[in-house]
């Protein structure tokens, strides 16, 4: 009967004793779950205390130049920004002038397809005037002479009446 009784108690012990072994496997997974967080924020801290240890913090000056080298680099820079900033400006100034130029070109080749004698009148003076004869240009010329293109179609006492291209203009004798 002994055998019988330890056979009974060997086959209810083991399913307790799995029992047992399963419990002591869950209860030691919840500790690792609640030792795994406070492993992590110890990790963490210790990963901060370490980037804290190790900070590295970049300045713009050359570890290899002195204070003097750095001052000097950085009026040569700005030298070169306002020399830069300089010639930019007289670029400007230039392709203005040169705009200018251009419309007053324009403008005076406008003007003088409007009224081409405009061309030879400034360039014509009245050095004095003979009765039917007058002394234009430093010559001495008639009715129907030509002087620079125009021809002269009248004479007066104080005025010499010119056509160039078919428009009319007078040029007169410079008061005294």
């Amino acid at each position: 009967m002994n055998k019988k009784i330890i056979c009974l108690f060997i086959m209810l012990a083991i399913p307790f004793a799995a029992f047992a072994q399963e419990k002591a496997n869950t209860e030691a997974k919840e500790k690792e779950a609640k030792a795994a967080p406070a492993q992590a924020q110890a990790q963490a801290q210790a990963q901060k205390v370490e980037v804290k240890r190790v900070s590295f913090n970049p300045t713009k000056r050359n570890p290899f130049l002195s204070k003097e080298e750095v001052l000097k680099i950085e009026q040569m820079r700005k030298a070169e920004r306002r020399r830069l900033e300089e010639e930019a400006a007289e670029r400007e100034r230039l392709a203005r002038e040169e705009r200018k130029r251009r419309l007053q070109e324009q403008i005076l080749k406008e003007e003088l397809e409007r009224y081409p004698a405009r061309a030879v009148m400034y360039k014509i003076t009245i050095d004095g005037i003979l009765g039917k004869e007058a002394i234009v240009n430093g010559e001495v010329v008639g009715v129907g002479a030509k002087v620079l293109g125009a021809k002269v179609v009248a004479i007066t006492d104080d005025s010499v009446w010119f056509v160039y291209k078919g428009q009319r203009f007078e040029r007169k004798l410079p008061l005294l």
